[in-house]
C-alpha cells in the first residue's frame, strides 16, 4: 500500500494508517501483550501502581499546537504525588531546546533531562558516522549542522541526491511527492544508507493526521529493497535512552512493571513499551484513535495495551 499522490493529498484516516502498520509489521520489533486491557479514566488512576510515567507527546500532551485539555494539571498532580515523569516523542524536526520550550509554552514544567526524542537516538548513531556526507529531508529550522558535520538539506535539485553518501529522513515539513521520487530514483541508481529520525507513519494535528518520515521510509523499503535504519519508537534505541535516565535495572528500585508508557498509537508507543517489559497505556480521546471504541481495537491489531484511558 503505497503513498500515492492521491493518498498524499487527501486526509489520512486511522483505519488506513493501522492497515499500513500491519503491512509493515515484519519490520517492527516483537513483544508479548496482556490477555485483556483494563479501562481507566486517566493516568491519575494508576498512581498507586506506577512510579515512572513515560509520556508520548502528540496525542497525549498536545495535538499539533494545542495542549490536550487537563494534561498540564495531570502532569503536575502526578509530580506532586512523587511520580517521575519523562516525555518520549518521535518528533525529530527540531533541536531539544526548541522542543522543551514548546512544552513549557503549553504549560508543562518538564526539565531538559525529562524530554527524550527520537532525534537523540539518531544523533547518537550519526556521531560515529561523521565521515559521511548526509542528505537530509528536513525543514530550515531543523539545525542539521548539530547532527552532521557534512550535511545538505534536500530540495528539488537531483544533483544533491546523487552527491551524498546517505540519507536522513528527519522531517516531512517541506517534503513532497516530487522530492520522494528524486530520492527513490537516486537510491535505485546507487543504494546507500537511509536513516529515519521519526518512525511514525502519521501524527495527529488540529485538522487531521499528517504524514511523517516513517510513511515515506517504508515506501522506500517496498520499492527499492533498501532496509532503512529506524531511530525512535517502537525501536529499542530510543527506549534505552529513557531507561538510562530512569536508571532502571536490578539495583535501581524501579522494576519494569512499575514503569508505564502512555501513548496514542498501538504500533509505536504500546508496542515499544511492551518490548521493554513496561506496562502500557493507550490514550484514546486525542490522537490517532480518537473516536474509536475501546472494544473495537482488536480489529485493528493484536497489539494490546495493559490499560486503555479516555484521556491523559
Amino acid at each position: 500500500m503505497l503513498l500515492s499522490e492521491e493518498r498524499a493529498s487527501e486526509r489520512l484516516d486511522a483505519d488506513w494508517v493501522c492497515r499500513r502498520y500491519e503491512e509493515i509489521r515484519a519490520r517492527l520489533p516483537m513483544a508479548r501483550f496482556p490477555a485483556t486491557s483494563r479501562r481507566i479514566g486517566n493516568l491519575g488512576d494508576l498512581s498507586g501502581e506506577i512510579d515512572v510515567f513515560v509520556l508520548d507527546g502528540y496525542g497525549v500532551l498536545n495535538v499539533g499546537t494545542r495542549v490536550v485539555p487537563g494534561a498540564p494539571e495531570r502532569v503536575a498532580a502526578l509530580r506532586a504525588a512523587g511520580k517521575r515523569l519523562f516525555v518520549l516523542t518521535n518528533g525529530a524536526s527540531y533541536p531539544a531546546a526548541r522542543t522543551l520550550l514548546r512544552y513549557r509554552r503549553l504549560g508543562f514544567d518538564f526539565t531538559a533531562g525529562e524530554v527524550v526524542s527520537s532525534r537523540d537516538a539518531l544523533a547518537r548513531a550519526l556521531a560515529g558516522r561523521q565521515e559521511l556526507r548526509w542528505g537530509f529531508a528536513a525543514v530550515e529550522a531543523s539545525a542539521i549542522g548539530e547532527l552532521a558535520q557534512a550535511g545538505v538539506r534536500l530540495g528539488d535539485d537531483p544533483a544533491d541526491y546523487d552527491a551524498v553518501d546517505g540519507f536522513v529522513l528527519l522531517s516531512t515539513g517541506d517534503w513532497n511527492r516530487a522530492r520522494q521520487d528524486l530520492l527513490l530514483a537516486s537510491l535505485r541508481a546507487r543504494p546507500r544508507p537511509v536513516l529515519v529520525g521519526n518512525p511514525d507513519l502519521v501524527s495527529p494535528r488540529e485538522d487531521g493526521l499528517a504524514a511523517e518520515p516513517g510513511l515515506y521510509a517504508h515506501e522506500i523499503a517496498d520499492l527499492t529493497g533498501c532496509a532503512p535504519e529506524f531511530y525512535g519508537k517502537p525501536f529499542a534505541n530510543v527506549f534505552e535512552l529513557v531507561r538510562e535516565r530512569i536508571g532502571a535495572g536490578p539495583d535501581s528500585g524501579v522494576p519494569p512493571h512499575r514503569i508505564a508508557m502512555a501513548g496514542d498509537t498501538l504500533h509505536t508507543d504500546i508496542l515499544g513499551g511492551a518490548c521493554m517489559g513496561w506496562r502500557t497505556v493507550l490514550v484514546l480521546d486525542h490522537g490517532l484513535l480518537k473516536g474509536f471504541a475501546a472494544g473495537s481495537l482488536d480489529r485493528l491489531s493484536d497489539i494490546r495495551p495493559d490499560f486503555i484511558a479516555d484521556t491523559t
